[in-house]
């Protein structure tokens, strides 16, 4: 199985967790193309990303952002980024025109909750799951069902889970409560403090 499940006592944690990997990759990578899915859930995360950016400044003069399923976004006007580097998008279509011809998605963000599909449009989101990481979030006692789910989801099946649980590089950043479905001893492998 390649999903690397990351638990932390609370959704606080969780958030400093993913805004933390989301500043690496961008200070590893400073031509980093990024899908980051605009859902309340992972606004605190957002907030902490951006103030660490403007606290410790990592280079964006080449990276591109894609705020995914919403028409929000208003908070990454404050990391200064040109509007050709910053785009809403809603589809792989939409995304495919953005992308330069020889250009790959390095991080997807993605929220994981009942009606988890990717773009929330309901078409395909083949190329935002091809992206070389996918990072999937989940705090709540409300994701702790689609969380077993994923857990539980047959490799072999074509389903949106299946396809994440396929992917090379995937971290599921979960708080304890959305955790909470799996066996006690998946959980107690999978706890981490984040220091």
């Amino acid at each position: 199985m390649a999903l690397n499940f990351k638990i932390y006592e609370t959704k606080h944690d969780a958030d400093l967790f993913l805004a933390d990997q989301i500043r690496k990759q961008l200070s590893l990578n400073t031509d980093s193309t990024l899908v980051l899915d605009l859902n309340e859930k992972l606004d605190d995360a957002y907030d902490f990303l951006i103030g660490e950016i403007n606290n410790h400044p990592v280079s964006l003069s080449n990276v591109k952002l894609f705020l995914a399923n919403s028409e929000g976004g208003a908070k990454f006007n404050q990391l200064d980024l040109p509007d050709q580097q910053i785009r809403n998008v809603k589809s792989d279509e939409d995304l495919d025109r953005h992308l330069d011809k020889k250009e790959k998605l390095n991080v997807a963000v993605l929220n994981l909750d009942h009606d988890f599909k990717g773009f929330k449009s309901g078409e395909s989101s083949d190329l935002l799951f091809g992206a070389k990481e996918l990072f999937i979030y989940a705090s709540g006692v409300d994701a702790s069902e689609t969380v077993r789910k994923l857990y539980d989801a047959d490799m072999s099946r074509d389903s949106v889970l299946s396809k994440v649980k396929n992917h090379r590089m995937v971290t599921v950043i979960l708080d304890e409560d959305a955790a909470s479905k799996l066996d006690k001893d998946i959980r107690e492998f999978y706890t981490y403090k984040f220091a």
